[in-house]
């Protein structure tokens, strides 16, 4: 009976070393995506300093009436701005930037996912995350820009990396509360002042459209289908008065990529935007139809300063808390328009609660896609008064870093 025991005992035993290593095994395969320990730190391209106008020099844009994509600008809460795009892309005002390093590409998934495996212990999604109505599905992880990146983890990612390297952290962190060392010599994001000027062609800028830089990130192309001149304005009637300017304004009329095919052909090399990213149709739900998605990175052309992406693919992060009415505060006060780095809280200067983000993505017109095009989330707006700790983040929402220069 003993030896029975004895038998029983060491069977169990063995069954409990074979499940632990069963159990191990399968959790290895389950984090084969994550990158092995040799990590891929981001090429930093140099940018010099110096100055330009800042600003959309170009009449308003008007979103056109008949097309409604899934994040529509169309907010200045009161509603007064209605169809303008670009109203808070005014006033044009004289700013000096200092030297900086920027990230060549958007932060891909294999580096941002050993940031969420250390610091969070998840990782985010790779694609649509699913509804009642349409499952999940997934873009893909490694090479291809980090999404469903919230302005908080941005800033964190900033902080782990600087670590890693040998730096000193730009960002003292408590809770979704963040103050930024501005003599650190770590990671951080850009400024929209140092985001644009970048996007522009920064010192290339002055040989490029007569000093303005590009208008595109890389390129220069039609700013939109069609131009209303002040002489058609009355056939318009469904647009706004806002909108009137003694040059017109324009819109976009493409509802469909049949309808578009011939368009902005040179936007098309330098961006993944609705017209190369597999869109089909503004009538159709962007990506519950699998209607476009986002790229992997360095496979569009880049722009003056070797910078991949500046335009479409995803959304970019940028310091800045949002206003509309920081532009012409910059213009009447010239201190400020060196360096800048937007409100300095919700509130001042009529700052939401929501940052700014840069460069348009994969699932919008080329408007969005403009080196000086301002976006920021309504959700994060309207949440964001109540519960100021919310986050937000999308299939579209991603980042890329900056450094001070040494």
């Amino acid at each position: 009976m003993f030896k029975n025991i004895k038998y029983s005992l060491r069977a169990i035993i063995y069954c409990s070393i074979v499940c632990i290593l069963i159990c191990f095994l399968q959790a290895c395969q389950e984090e084969e995506y994550i990158s092995p320990l040799e990590m891929n730190i981001p090429t930093m391209i140099f940018v010099e300093g110096g100055t330009y106008e800042m600003g959309d020099w170009l009449v308003p844009y008007a979103l056109d009436v008949n097309v409604l994509p899934v994040n529509l600008k169309d907010v200045s809460l009161d509603m007064n701005k209605h169809l303008d795009l670009t109203y808070d892309s005014r006033d044009l005002h004289i700013v000096k930037v200092n030297g900086f390093y920027m990230s060549e590409t958007e932060i891909p998934f294999d580096l941002f996912d050993r940031y969420c495996y250390e610091m969070k212990g998840a990782l985010v999604h790779d694609g649509w995350d699913g509804n009642d109505d349409y499952p999940a599905n997934s873009w893909g992880r490694g090479q291809m820009p980090a999404i469903w990146v919230t302005w908080i983890d941005a800033i964190g990612f900033c902080n782990w990396l600087s670590i890693k390297c040998g730096y000193e952290e730009c960002y003292i962190i408590s809770g979704t509360e963040v103050r930024w060392n501005k003599s650190a010599n770590g990671f951080r994001l850009p400024t929209e002042a140092e985001w644009e000027y970048a996007a522009r062609g920064g010192p290339y800028m002055q040989n490029i459209n007569s000093g303005r830089g590009h208008l595109y990130a890389g390129c220069n192309d039609i700013p939109a289908e069609d131009t209303i001149l002040p002489e058609e304005l009355s056939d318009y009637p469904m647009y706004p008065a806002i909108l009137y300017s003694e040059q017109g304004f324009m819109t976009d009329h493409y509802q469909n990529i049949d309808e578009s095919a011939d368009l902005y052909s040179a936007l098309k090399d330098f961006a993944w935007f609705n017209l190369t990213s597999g869109w089909k149709s503004s009538e159709m739900d962007s990506v519950y139809n699998d209607n476009g998605q986002s790229h992997l990175i360095k496979k569009k052309l880049p722009n003056a300063l070797g910078l991949y992406d500046m335009s479409g693919n995803v959304w970019e992060w940028c310091w800045d808390w949002w206003s509309p009415d920081y532009y012409s505060y910059c213009k009447n006060d010239p201190i400020e328009c060196i360096d800048p780095s937007g409100p300095r809280e919700p509130g001042m200067l009529n700052a939401e609660w929501a940052h700014v983000m840069r460069g348009g993505s994969w699932a919008n017109y080329p408007v969005y896609c403009r080196t000086t095009f301002r976006f920021f989330s309504l959700k994060q707006v309207l949440i964001g008064r109540a519960m100021h700790s919310y986050q937000y983040a999308d299939y579209s929402t991603g980042f890329r870093i900056v450094r001070n220069k040494d």
